[in-house]
């Protein structure tokens, strides 16, 4: 009796499970990338949109544009009260780290805050862009606050303010 069928039997089932198990990892490998690929694409085309709300603006005979000056970022905001939009052009926003994130503050005449947003400027960006939207009458706030706050925002501001834009 040979068993030399069984053994090549064996080899056959080893070699088929080892391909399959290369297989699954590189799926994974492929599923993580494109993943990343899509998170990377969203990103842009925000930025993409940002920059074309900004460039609209400019265009248009209503807006105001307002200095943005902190104590390391400079920049501009651009506010059209006819279509309540505002959008931020700001250089050298500093960098968070990975548990902050910068939320964006409308301030009401009596001092009070209004959430307007939470922005990452993607790393490694010179200036960020970021389009600033409300439900109420944006001529009903006085200004534009930007504070850094814990990754997911906050109720108030509790963090350290970035820069305040008086309108």
């Amino acid at each position: 009796r040979s068993t030399r069928p069984q053994r090549n039997f064996s080899f056959s089932r080893l070699a088929l499970g080892l391909s399959i198990a290369a297989l699954l990892v590189l799926n994974l490998f492929s599923f993580i990338q494109l993943q990343q690929i899509q998170s990377r694409q969203a990103r842009l085309l925000d930025q993409v949109e940002n920059a074309q709300v900004a460039l609209a603006m400019l265009s248009s005979p209503n807006v105001q544009m307002f200095p943005v000056n902190g104590e390391k970022v400079s920049g501009t905001l651009l506010l059209d009260n006819a279509q309540n939009k505002a959008v931020l052009i700001a250089q050298n926003m500093p960098e968070l780290a990975s548990n902050q994130t910068y939320q964006i503050w409308l301030i009401q005449p009596d001092g009070k805050r209004t959430s307007a947003g939470l922005f990452r400027p993607e790393s490694g960006q010179s200036y960020t862009t970021q389009t600033i939207s409300s439900s109420q009458i944006l001529s009903d706030y006085v200004g534009v606050g930007i504070t850094v706050e814990p990754a997911g925002g906050s109720d108030q501001p509790t963090g350290e303010r970035v820069f305040r834009v008086d309108f």
